[in-house]
């Protein structure tokens, strides 16, 4: 159940804010009122639900407060595995530095929802290449549930071509750093690209 109200989040089907029973979450990923509440307790434990005594469960709303928590953390993992990246993944650097020049030049000759989707298809597979760049099991784990966090905070920005290439465009940056094994640039232009994108996150919040 935790993965399919994962895809639900990121489909926009369930909305930050919102309130549900443990039936319908039961209902939504066809499962027992058992395994529901096991599941309820894992979302609740990484933030993605919260479970109100006599008033329901509801699904964690964006606020500023949670934008933030989630960037600080995102931060200190790809800030701190951006070394690994550049000194471990060249290959990596470079293939995905092609994919995002043609995805970025793409974008800008098609704004159709598809072109849309390969862009952030792109632009999430840095962010995982860095913290896989680590090799450590942990730090993978606790990447990918502030992921979710990500995700949920993504549902809630419309996107547009303009914000897209944008993000492609510092994506370009640090890939560039990265190819040419400069950590040092590197980790500056992440950390720049991060705090940018944070921002949109909270105008858009």
């Amino acid at each position: 159940m935790y993965e399919d109200f994962r895809n639900r989040l990121y489909s926009g089907e369930l909305k930050p804010g919102q309130f549900v029973t443990q039936s319908e979450l039961a209902k939504l990923a066809g499962v027992s009122l058992g395994s529901a509440r096991e599941a309820i307790q894992k979302l609740a434990h990484d933030a993605l639900l919260k479970v109100h005594p006599q008033g329901g469960i509801q699904v964690t709303e964006v606020t500023i407060r949670f934008i933030r928590e989630a960037f600080q953390f995102r931060k200190i993992m790809e800030i701190a595995a951006i070394q690994s990246f550049v000194t471990d993944a060249p290959h990596e650097a470079l293939e995905l530095l092609e994919a995002t020049r043609s995805v970025l030049q793409a974008a800008k000759e098609d704004t159709s929802q598809r072109t849309l989707d390969r862009a952030l298809e792109v632009d999430w597979r840095l962010h995982d290449e860095i913290i896989l760049s680590l090799n450590n099991p942990l730090v993978q784990d606790a990447y990918q549930i502030n992921a979710v966090r990500l995700r949920l905070i993504r549902s809630n920005i419309k996107l547009n071509a303009k914000r897209v290439a944008g993000a492609l465009t510092e994506h370009i940056g640090i890939l560039e750093a990265c190819v040419a094994g400069d950590a040092g640039q590197a980790s500056e232009r992440l950390m720049a690209h991060l705090d940018i994108a944070m921002s949109r996150a909270i105008e858009g919040s």
